[in-house]
């Protein structure tokens, strides 16, 4: 039978915008207690205020690309709840640069998001996992994974540093009772990634893109909402217990 996220402590990453927000509110609504991670205090606090449910949400503005930021919010939900049951790396960052252009605040951001920021995440959150018995550690990566886009080495860098890290996972954690799943991504209508783009970015890129056939590939069917990806990963963290999903590959169908 379907188990419950309510009384459930969970941890959300790059928690303000889009499905790491949606999934936030989801699971405050069904009684869990939410804890959301984002760099930008201003947008954190904005997404706390629309969130509802029995518990209030608990914000701690972060940088997840910094150990020693990570160590320190991590140190506030052991102080507060002791335990952890859900850590949910939505956290993303991407660059489009040719790689002989590519700056080392680009690097920094990028890697530090995408692949450094999970590394700090699930380091600090095993304990408190081990300490609740068990839980869930999910994920996000893209479809950029699957197939390349030119422009974007370094965001397919740091989730494919994702893809293999979370595989490792997997196996190293299973004995404790700790799920490690990989979603992999589409597109999605309402996430704020392409915020990542100045206007003058993506006008340089379209054409590179449209002559690869990338955007015919991969971006042909209508997008999905954030709502949705959320109600898939409440699913996945209410799964009975003796189910595991190693990776998710979530799209628009089309």
């Amino acid at each position: 039978m379907p188990g419950t996220v309510r009384g459930k402590v969970a941890v959300i990453s790059g928690g303000s915008t889009g499905v790491g927000r949606a999934t936030a509110q989801l699971l405050a609504e069904n009684g869990a207690h939410v804890v959301v991670l984002a760099r930008r205090a201003d947008r954190l606090a904005t997404a706390v205020r629309g969130m509802n449910g029995p518990h209030p949400v608990l914000a701690i503005p972060t940088d997840v690309g910094a150990g020693a930021a990570v160590r320190a919010a991590f140190a506030q939900v052991e102080e507060r709840f002791g335990r952890l049951d859900i850590l949910l790396n939505s956290a993303g960052v991407a660059r489009i640069r040719a790689i002989e252009e590519t700056g080392d605040d680009d690097i920094r951001a990028c890697i530090g998001t995408n692949l450094l920021g999970p590394l700090h995440t699930t380091r600090s959150a095993v304990p408190l996992l081990r300490a609740a018995g068990g839980g869930d550690i999910v994920n996000l990566s893209s479809e950029i994974t699957l197939d390349h886009m030119p422009l974007m080495s370094l965001y397919a860098a740091g989730k494919h540093g994702l893809n293999g890290f979370t595989a490792a996972m997997h196996r190293e954690l299973r004995t404790d009772g700790i799920r490690v799943t990989l979603a992999v991504l589409g597109s999605i209508l309402d996430s704020s990634f392409y915020e990542n783009f100045p206007p003058e970015d993506r006008q340089r890129a379209q054409p590179v893109w449209e002559a690869d056939g990338y955007l015919t590939r991969v971006g042909a069917a209508k997008p999905l909402t954030s709502a949705t990806v959320a109600d898939i990963l409440h699913q996945l963290f209410t799964a009975p217990r003796e189910v595991t999903q190693d990776v998710l590959h979530i799209r628009p169908s089309g």
